[in-house]
């Protein structure tokens, strides 16, 4: 498991964090990824202290209350209307993944797909 320690010293951006606060989201973060850390072969402290990291970042842009603070803008004009919208309104076939709006959630399914990846079959 990352301590408050660990976890500064890996990303210092969040030594302003207090220690409540990341107990907080350490939790949070034991909750998804499970206790057992043998399933996560020897990555999951780097993989926890990178969700605990995302979710401070997610935590952090929506304090004014955005359900969906980190997506990209996106705009339409025709003629002298202009439209925009908060999420993108282009849908690709696989579900969306919160993990990808931040480098930090990037990194913890880097992590999450080599510890989890399964068999591979060649063809």
């Amino acid at each position: 498991m990352v301590t408050y320690a660990m976890f500064v010293a890996r990303f210092p951006e969040f030594a302003s964090t207090s220690q409540p606060r990341f107990d907080i989201f350490a939790g949070d973060a034991v909750l998804e990824m499970g206790g057992d850390e043998t399933r996560w072969l020897d990555w999951y402290d780097v993989a926890q202290a990178n969700l605990i990291a995302h979710n401070l970042t997610v935590a952090s842009y929506s304090l004014g209350g955005d359900a969906t603070p980190m997506k990209p803008i996106r705009s339409s004009d025709v003629d002298d209307v202009l439209v925009e919208f908060a999420t993108a309104k282009e849908y690709d076939a696989r579900p969306l993944d919160v993990y990808d709006d931040t480098i930090y959630g990037q990194q913890y399914l880097k992590w999450r797909n080599m510890a989890f990846a399964g068999a591979r079959v060649v063809f």
